[in-house]
């Protein structure tokens, strides 16, 4: 792998997985911040509706996005992660089929009575942010 390539890529992983894993980090610590909550709210507000309900119950607090923000700043992160590795080579047309629980549970919601639980929005929004890590740095043409 070409020198230029590999720092590139490591560019576009760090680009991506700093704030994807301070996002996931806002939202679990945010119970627990204190003064800073008001700082971080901004930024965790834009991102999600952060329905009470809907929220991860911790031990220290709710957390500060819904369930399913939550996983998928966390499956972003970790899709990253392993994303990165020069060993994997995944193409970036496998991270779709990663988007299809999020877009059939929204649906199913929408269109009919249905309402998912906690845990199921965590698994959809964990496969959704892992597939998207998969579309954006599997998109990186490797050059060998």
């Amino acid at each position: 792998m070409k020198r230029s390539f590999r720092r590139g890529r490591l560019a576009l992983a760090i680009l991506l997985g700093v704030p994807a894993c301070l996002m996931f980090l806002f939202s679990i610590a945010r119970p627990v911040m204190g003064s800073m909550e008001n700082a971080i709210d901004p930024v965790l507000s834009a991102s999600c509706h952060r329905m009470p309900s809907r929220c991860i119950a911790l031990p220290w607090g709710v957390s500060g996005l819904c369930a399913r923000c939550t996983a998928f700043w966390l499956g972003l992160s970790a899709g990253i992660l392993v994303m990165y590795r020069p060993m994997i080579r995944v193409r970036f047309w496998t991270g779709f089929p990663l988007l299809l629980p999020l877009i059939l549970d929204g649906l199913l919601q929408y269109h009919s009575s249905y309402v998912s639980s906690n845990s199921v929005r965590s698994f959809t929004g964990l496969a959704a942010g892992f597939g998207i890590s998969v579309i954006i740095m599997g998109r990186v043409k490797r050059i060998d």
